[in-house]
């Protein structure tokens, strides 16, 4: 049966595809062999591939045994097959079994380099939260101390100023009153009096005097303005925690930047802010720490709007304008909604601004760190969010919600007007 032409084509066959198998078993070995750079390493994986190379003599062997008809010799070949093979599943399982070995130890040092990373990394993060925080408490205090120093210091002349102006107003009164009477009796004064009267052009001062006091009064009470905005802004006095208004907060923030919203632009317009605030309640909050995230978030928008206008190579009829909008938002919260048509942000800048030490500013310009306090003030102090959306060359807009805590009933008066 074993010499009949159609079964020994069939054997020399199978044994031809075992062959070509081998072949490519031998080439993928020599390719393994390069990925070792040690000898140590190469060792088995070389007595695989010398063993490789017995068994295609062998099929070549047992190919030649089966065309010649030299049968006899088939189980001779057979035994050291299955000799060899026995060494070739013994030195493929060692060898797997140390690649497993390396395999796992790799993969137990990457694990615990992992967690050593995730712990350093975590470590880090806590130390930057805790770093930021100081600079947070001592900016603020640092701010806080100075503006309320300044205040005092402002309050005390100006209402010594104003105190006193009443009384000179009155004084100047019955001065022009006793010249009236004066003029009155004696119509016809001495030669020296009329020429004095003509210099002096008393009848001017009879009539500017009045008007202005009345100036000096309504500055003093302007200064007096600003100064309760600034103690409003520094709350060094107040606790830390407590129902605050949040538009007197933003109100307080806008005096303290009054300099810089007056700040020109290419079209000689100043920055103009329009306020839309709709009625919001006290909200329990550290208003020290919100004023902060206005004064961080008016100064970013004015800083764009600075930079639209220093990159315009022509003249636009387009108003800088901020929009501050608050209003009652669903889920029991309030949106306090800050926007500008300033330079704007490309998409890439737009989620990284609140990073810590983030900045597009030139060096000494800006540290990274007024938007990331502000997203620890609003989400983690506060319970709130914070969203910024923004297009290159069109404007930003930050959204700000809080959460309403134990609010009051008074509500904020509505008010929808610029602020100049």
């Amino acid at each position: 049966m074993l010499s009949s032409s159609i079964v020994l084509s069939l054997i020399v066959t199978a044994i031809a595809l075992g062959a070509s198998i081998m072949g490519l078993s031998i080439f993928k070995t020599q390719t393994i062999l390069k990925l070792f750079k040690t000898e140590s390493e190469q060792l088995g994986w070389r007595i695989m591939f010398l063993l490789m190379i017995v068994f295609l003599g062998g099929y070549l062997l047992c190919i030649y045994l089966t065309v010649t008809k030299l049968i006899q010799w088939i189980p001779l070949l057979t035994g050291m097959v299955f000799f060899f093979g026995a060494l070739f599943v013994f030195f493929s399982v060692t060898i797997y079994y140390q690649t497993l070995q390396r395999l796992l130890s790799v993969q137990e040092q990457y694990r615990t380099a992992k967690e050593k990373a995730e712990s350093t990394l975590f470590k880090l993060q806590e130390t930057q939260q805790a770093q930021m925080q100081l600079i947070q408490r001592e900016t603020m205090l640092a701010l806080g101390t100075m503006v309320a120093g300044v205040a005092h210091e402002i309050n005390n002349p100006i209402s010594f100023i104003h105190g006193n102006l009443e009384f000179l107003h009155q004084y100047i009164n019955d001065l022009l009153s006793l010249l009236a009477t004066y003029a009155d009796v004696y119509p016809n004064p001495d030669i020296k009096i009329v020429k004095a009267i003509a210099n002096s052009d008393l009848k001017f001062i009879q009539k500017d005097l009045p008007k202005l006091l009345n100036s000096m009064t309504v500055g003093t009470i302007r200064i007096q303005e600003i100064v309760e905005s600034l103690s409003n802004f520094s709350r060094l006095n107040e606790s830390d925690y407590k129902k605050a208004d949040i538009h007197e907060g933003i109100d307080s923030t806008l005096v303290i930047l009054q300099h810089r919203l007056n700040c020109y632009t290419s079209n000689n317009k100043p920055i103009s802010v329009i306020k839309q605030y709709e009625n919001i309640p006290h909200i329990f909050c550290n208003p020290r720490f919100l004023n902060q995230v206005f004064l961080n978030l008016i100064n970013n928008a004015i800083d764009a709007l600075l930079k639209k206008a220093a990159n315009l190579s022509s003249i636009t009829d387009e108003t800088p304008t901020i929009w501050i909008h608050t209003f009652h938002s669903q889920h029991n919260e309030i949106t306090i909604s800050i926007a500008d048509n300033g330079c704007g942000m490309s998409e890439e800048v737009c989620q990284n601004i609140f990073q810590p030490f983030f900045t597009t500013k030139p060096v000494g310009q800006g540290t990274g760190l007024g938007l990331s306090i502000s997203y620890q003030i609003i989400v983690e102090q506060h319970g709130g969010s914070i969203k910024c959306t923004s297009t290159a060359n069109q404007g930003t807009k930050i959204d700000i919600k809080l959460p309403i805590k134990q609010a009051e009933k008074t509500v904020v008066t509505q008010s929808t007007h610029d602020y100049s």
